[in-house]
């Protein structure tokens, strides 16, 4: 097989990346929770992913400090405030997943699977792989990041042990009113966005089963909030979930700028610096580096002058709640409720 060009080569890889989901070998979750903290990075982010322009960079947001003052009850010729308007600095921090695979000409050439066959499949076990650990590393976020400071309401809140919302058994078929007032409770008034393993996710299609004609009605509760199965969630004798007020809580995607602009080619010294459209996450590019070599292969199924093809896909992302100048407060709430 002659040496594919670059335009040939990223033709290739977007056909491999169109063609991701198309086996039950390669079946995959929903990354529910991953998609949802996506769907607010306009509101959370909304300019900053362009203040940032190299990993060496921090990147900051400027906030007001909400401050109380007591009113006073009357009037005063010589009124003077006790204190200037305060603010505060929050750092958005990135992280990154990183995922290699290689191919080899001449094993395609051995092979009934042609190189851009190779390539589709190698592009499913690295993109399926990335999935995986970014799906993992985002339910971590959340509950590590979940408020350790919150006001009671019906329900109680821990805050000594496991910084959570306890609903007891007996409150079971109310979870979703209560988590509302909650939310409530805590100045969070808008459409609540919920994060649930599979057993809140199996009471909340129950309790909206529960219609009105139903003697027992339960759907009323429902409205105002979304909610989202996460099977990866680890399962418990409790049901646990996640809840945050819409627009509070995001996720947000960044390239390098070498990437941006492209830069180099295959079989240069450099390689080749590019971007891809992620097949899966809408509105998410990945960063794309592809090098090209000659090896050894003949332990391998190859040649022992063969050439191949490095590949390497990255994607650097940030997570981040409404920034609060309380320590180890967030607008993100852990609820558990007991099933026995």
């Amino acid at each position: 097989m002659a040496n594919l060009t670059d335009t040939q080569l990223l033709a290739a890889i977007a056909k491999a990346n169109n063609e991701l989901q198309d086996a039950t070998e390669f079946r995959d979750y929903k990354h529910s929770a991953t998609k949802l903290l996506l769907d607010g990075e306009p509101l959370v982010f909304r300019n900053l992913n362009q203040l940032k322009k190299s990993d060496e960079q921090p990147t900051k947001v400027d906030l007001n400090k909400r401050v109380y003052r007591a009113s006073a009850s009357a009037k005063s010729a010589s009124h003077a405030a006790a204190a200037f308007p305060d603010s505060f600095t929050k750092d958005i921090t990135y992280n990154r997943l990183v995922q290699t695979f290689k191919v080899s000409y001449k094993q395609a050439d051995n092979n009934r699977l042609t190189y851009e066959n190779i390539l589709r499949y190698e592009m499913k076990n690295a993109l399926m792989s990335l999935y995986l650990d970014w799906s993992a590393a985002n339910i971590a976020w959340l509950n590590t990041n979940r408020s350790q400071v919150a006001t009671d309401s019906i329900l109680a809140f821990d805050d000594t042990t496991n910084f959570q919302f306890d609903s007891a058994l007996a409150d079971r078929d109310f979870l979703f009113e209560y988590i509302k007032s909650a939310m409530r409770a805590n100045k969070y008034n808008g459409m609540i966005d919920i994060v649930g393993d599979q057993r809140t996710a199996a009471l909340y299609r129950k309790l909206a089963a529960n219609g009105r004609t139903n003697a027992d009605n339960t759907e009323y509760q429902l409205p105002n909030t979304t909610l989202v199965e996460e099977p990866q969630m680890a399962l418990t004798a409790d049901s646990v979930s996640f809840a945050w007020e819409r627009g509070t809580v995001g996720m947000t995607t960044w390239n390098e700028l070498l990437n941006r602009r492209g830069e180099g080619s295959v079989g240069s010294n450099q390689g080749l610096f590019t971007t891809m459209a992620d097949p899966v996450f809408s509105g998410v590019n990945l960063d794309l580096h592809i090098k090209r070599d000659i090896a050894d292969t003949s332990g391998s199924a190859g040649n022992v002058q063969d050439v191949v093809d490095e590949y390497e896909i990255a994607l650097t992302y940030a997570q981040e709640g409404a920034w609060l100048s309380t320590a180890n407060e967030t607008s993100i709430f852990k609820f558990v409720q007991a099933n026995s």
